[in-house]
C-alpha cells in the first residue's frame, strides 16, 4: 500500500507540480476590443504575460459595425468576456444596468490623471476606465484656400468667417464644395452639429438631465446658422464627405482624426491643415464633441484582479501611446501623454491634442442613445426636407422628453424563471399529447419515436421554444442587460400600433414590397423564357443572372452604396449623358433613397426566381406547343394560352415567397442607409432591430415581430386565395 502511494506522489510531482508545490494554475482572461491593431496584439499579449505569467490573455478584435450587438448578445447569454471595450455614448447605459463590476476602490486614485470619466461614473461609483479619446475639429484644404484668394495660414475662427470662407470656396467650380455637412446617419449628423449648439450657448438636456433643453433660443440660433451654412455646403454621408476631402474637392469639414490615416494612404500629397472649432465670436473657448473608449469589467468575471491589472496595463503611458501612434486617429486618455513629443512635433496632432482639452462628452443619461437619433433626425428634417427650424426643434424637443421618461418597473421575475416554466410546460404538453394519442404504445411505435426523437428535440429546443419564448416576452417589459422583466399585458402591442414611427415603417415596407414584387416577377419570367428558348451564350447568361443570388447581400449593398455615391458611376453616367441627377445624392435624398434600394433588390433577386421559372418551363410538355402550332398558334398565343397557365402554380409560389422576403427586408437597409434619411427607408424589421438592439426594448421588439408575422400571414392568405381562384 505504501508503495502505491509513493508511485502516486511521484506521478503527481512529475505531471502536476502545482498540486504539490502550490504553483497557481494559469488564469484565462478574455478581452474584446475595437482599438488595437492586429500588428500590436501579439506584442501586447507577450509583454503583459511576461509581467503576469499566471494570466493567459486572449484578445479578440470586434468590428464597429457589429461589435455592439455582439457585446449585448453575450451579456444576454451570460457569456460575456472578462474585459471589454465600450464607447462613451454606451457608458451610461452599461454603468447603470448592473452588468459591470464596480471599480471605485481600484481606479479612484487615478481619476485626476485621465480625461472623460463621466460616462462610466454613476452615483459616485466608477464602473470603467477611460482609455483612448478623440474629438472633432476643423479640417481645411490649403490649396483650395489659395485658389479662392484666402490665407491658408488663417482658417476661420468665427461663424461669420466660416460662412464667408465656405462661400468663396464654393464659387471655385461645380465639383468643388465649400463645406461638408453629414446627414442620413444615426451618429455623424448630431456629432457634427452639437459643437455649434454648445458654442452658441445651447444644450441638449437641462443640468439635472431630466428634461430637454432643445427649445432654447440658443438652440434655434445654432440651427439657423446650420441652415445658412448649407447654402455653401454639400450634404452627404460622413464617409462620402471624408472621401471628397481626401480627393481635394471639399474645402472645410468638421471631422475627426480618422482622416489622417486615410489621407496618408490615398492622397499623401494633399495640402491640408487642422484648426479649432469655429465659435460665434472671437476669444471664445472652442468647445467640440469628444468621445472616449472605455475599458470595463464584467460583473461575472472569475478573475477580477487580473482584469483590473490588464486595464491598468492597457491605459498605462507606454501602451496607450503605442496604440495611439499605431492608430493615428485617437489620443491616450492619460493627460500627461498628450504632451509627448510625438503629438507636439506634428502640427496636426498638436492641434488635435489642443482641441481635446476643450471637449465635452454627451450627458451621462442611460436614455441618451435614443436622444442621439432624435438629434440626427432633426438635422435631416431641416437640411433634407426643408422643415422649418421651429417645427423641427419643437418636434425633437417633445420626443427627447419622451425618451427621458423612465417608467417604474416591477421586477418580479428573471428570464431564468420564465425559461424554466416554459420548458417544464412544453415538456408536459408534449408528454400529455403523446400519452392521450397513444394510450397503449406498441414496440414498433416506441422505436419510431426513438428514431424521430433527435429531430423532435431539435425542433422543440431551437424552433418552437424560442417562438413561444418571444411570444411571452412580447407581453413584458424585458430589461435585456439585467435579464429581468415585469408583465405589461397588451401595452407593448398598443404602444407599437400607436407609434407613428412604426406606422411609417409599415408604410415603407408595403411600398418596398409592392414596388419590387411585380418588377421581380416580370423580369425573372422574361429572362427564364428567353433562356429557355435557347438564346446565344445561354449558359453564360444563365450563370451571370444567377451570380447576384450566390453573392452576399452585404457585399452587393456595399457596392451599390458606392454606385449611388455623389461621384459614383451612376451620377457620372448621368452627367455624361446630360441628364439630371438627384440632389444631394441618391441615398441621401429622402424622395429617391427607398426606390434606389428597391432597384438594387430587384436586380439582386431576379436571378433566383428566374431559375425557378426555368425549372417550371422545362416541365411543360413539348407536345402542347407542337399541337398548337398545327392549329396555327403563334408565339404570343402560345405564351398566353399554354406557358402562362402552366406556370400558375410556380407564379403563386414565387409571389408568396417574394412577398415574405420583401416584408422582411433588412440587410439592404442596414448596410446602405440605416433607416435614413429622416426615416424614409426605415422598414418593419429595421425598426424591430432598433427597438431591440439600440433601445433595448425587447418586449416591444417581440411584439413587432408577431405583428409582422400576422401581416405576412394576411398577405400570403390573400395571394394564395386570389391566385388559386384564378387558376
Amino acid at each position: 500500500m505504501r508503495q502505491k502511494i509513493l508511485y502516486a506522489l511521484l506521478f503527481m510531482g512529475c505531471f502536476a507540480p502545482h498540486v504539490l508545490f502550490g504553483d497557481p494554475p494559469q488564469k484565462i482572461l478574455r478581452v474584446w476590443h475595437f482599438s488595437i491593431d492586429s500588428e500590436l496584439t501579439p506584442e501586447i499579449e507577450k509583454q503583459f504575460e511576461a509581467k503576469y505569467p499566471n494570466i493567459d490573455v486572449q484578445l479578440q478584435h470586434l468590428s464597429w459595425d457589429y461589435g455592439f450587438d455582439k457585446i449585448v448578445t453575450s451579456l444576454i447569454a451570460k457569456n460575456e468576456p472578462d474585459v471589454f471595450e465600450i464607447g462613451s455614448t454606451w457608458g451610461p447605459r452599461f454603468s447603470q444596468s448592473g452588468v459591470l463590476k464596480e471599480l471605485t476602490q481600484d481606479l479612484k486614485p487615478l481619476k485626476n490623471d485621465y480625461l472623460m470619466w463621466d460616462p462610466v461614473v454613476h452615483e459616485d461609483r466608477i464602473y470603467g476606465m477611460p482609455w483612448l479619446v478623440g474629438t472633432r475639429f476643423l479640417l481645411y484644404n490649403k490649396d483650395l484656400f489659395q485658389k479662392a484668394n484666402l490665407d491658408p495660414n488663417h482658417p476661420p475662427k468665427t461663424w461669420s468667417e466660416l460662412l464667408y470662407t465656405a462661400g468663396e470656396i464654393q464659387k471655385l467650380g461645380p465639383k468643388i464644395y465649400g463645406y461638408g455637412i453629414p446627414v442620413a446617419e444615426d451618429f455623424a449628423p448630431w456629432q457634427a452639429f452639437i459643437p455649434y449648439l454648445w458654442n452658441g450657448g445651447g444644450d441638449v438636456l437641462t443640468p439635472d438631465l431630466k428634461q430637454s433643453a432643445l427649445d432654447s433660443k440658443a438652440a434655434q440660433n445654432a440651427l439657423r446658422f446650420y441652415v445658412q451654412l448649407k447654402q455653401h455646403a454639400l450634404v452627404d454621408r460622413q464617409e462620402q464627405l471624408d472621401q471628397l476631402f481626401a480627393q481635394g474637392k471639399l474645402g472645410l469639414i468638421l471631422s475627426g482624426a480618422w482622416n489622417f490615416k486615410s489621407i496618408e494612404k490615398n492622397n499623401p500629397n494633399l495640402n491640408y491643415g487642422v484648426a479649432l472649432v469655429p465659435t460665434p465670436t472671437e476669444h471664445q473657448t472652442p468647445i467640440s464633441f469628444g468621445g472616449a473608449e472605455m475599458l470595463v469589467v464584467s460583473k461575472h468575471t472569475k478573475s477580477p484582479e487580473a482584469a483590473v491589472a490588464f486595464i491598468q496595463y492597457l491605459t498605462s503611458y507606454e501602451v496607450s501611446l503605442a496604440i495611439s501612434k499605431s492608430q493615428k486617429n485617437v489620443l491616450p486618455a492619460l493627460k500627461r501623454a498628450l504632451k509627448d513629443p510625438f503629438f507636439q512635433s506634428d502640427p496636426r496632432f498638436q492641434m488635435f491634442a489642443k482641441q481635446m482639452l476643450f471637449t465635452r462628452t454627451t450627458p451621462a443619461h442611460p436614455g441618451f442613445f435614443e436622444v442621439e437619433k432624435t438629434l440626427s433626425s432633426m438635422v435631416d428634417q431641416i437640411l433634407l426636407e426643408d422643415m422649418p427650424v421651429e417645427k423641427a426643434q419643437l418636434k425633437a424637443h417633445t420626443k427627447i422628453n419622451q425618451h427621458l421618461i423612465v417608467p417604474e418597473r416591477k421586477e418580479a421575475f428573471t428570464d431564468q424563471a420564465l425559461f424554466l416554466w416554459m420548458g417544464v410546460g412544453l415538456f408536459l404538453m408534449v408528454g400529455l399529447l403523446i400519452l392521450f394519442r397513444n394510450r397503449s404504445i406498441s414496440l414498433g411505435a416506441a422505436s419510431s419515436w426513438i428514431f424521430v426523437s433527435p429531430w423532435v428535440i431539435l425542433f422543440l429546443a431551437f424552433s418552437l421554444f424560442p417562438l413561444l419564448y418571444a411570444f411571452m416576452i412580447s407581453f413584458t417589459d424585458y430589461h435585456v442587460l439585467s435579464s429581468s422583466f415585469s408583465f405589461r399585458g397588451l401595452l407593448n402591442y398598443v404602444e407599437v400600433l400607436k407609434n407613428p414611427d412604426f406606422l411609417h415603417a409599415v408604410f415603407n415596407t408595403l411600398v418596398f414590397a409592392m414596388g419590387t414584387i411585380p418588377f421581380t416577377l416580370v423580369i425573372a419570367l422574361v429572362l427564364a423564357v428567353l433562356i429557355h428558348q435557347g438564346v446565344p451564350w445561354k449558359s453564360f447568361f444563365q450563370a451571370g443572372f444567377f451570380l447576384p443570388v450566390v453573392t452576399s447581400i452585404i457585399v452587393i449593398a456595399t457596392l451599390f452604396t458606392y454606385f449611388y455615391a455623389e461621384n459614383g458611376f451612376l451620377n457620372t453616367l448621368l452627367t455624361f449623358l446630360g441628364l439630371p441627377r438627384p440632389a444631394p445624392a441618391w441615398l441621401v435624398n429622402r424622395d429617391v433613397a427607398l426606390y434606389s434600394i428597391m432597384a438594387m433588390a430587384v436586380w439582386s433577386s431576379s436571378g433566383y426566381y428566374m431559375i425557378l421559372f426555368l425549372a417550371a418551363l422545362q416541365a411543360i410538355p413539348k407536345e402542347l406547343y407542337e399541337a398548337s402550332r398545327l392549329d396555327g398558334a403563334n408565339s404570343i398565343q402560345q405564351f398566353f394560352k399554354i406557358t402562362l397557365p402552366s406556370l400558375r402554380p410556380m407564379i403563386l409560389f414565387v409571389v408568396v415567397i417574394n412577398t415574405i422576403n420583401s416584408l422582411q427586408v433588412f440587410p439592404e437597409i442596414f448596410t446602405m442607409t440605416r433607416g435614413g434619411p429622416a426615416r424614409s427607408t426605415t422598414t418593419i424589421v429595421y425598426y424591430l432591430y432598433e427597438k431591440g438592439f439600440s433601445e433595448f426594448q425587447i418586449g416591444s421588439a417581440s411584439a413587432i415581430s408577431y405583428l409582422l408575422a400576422i401581416l405576412i400571414g394576411i398577405f400570403a392568405y390573400i395571394q394564395m386565395k386570389v391566385l388559386k381562384e384564378r387558376a
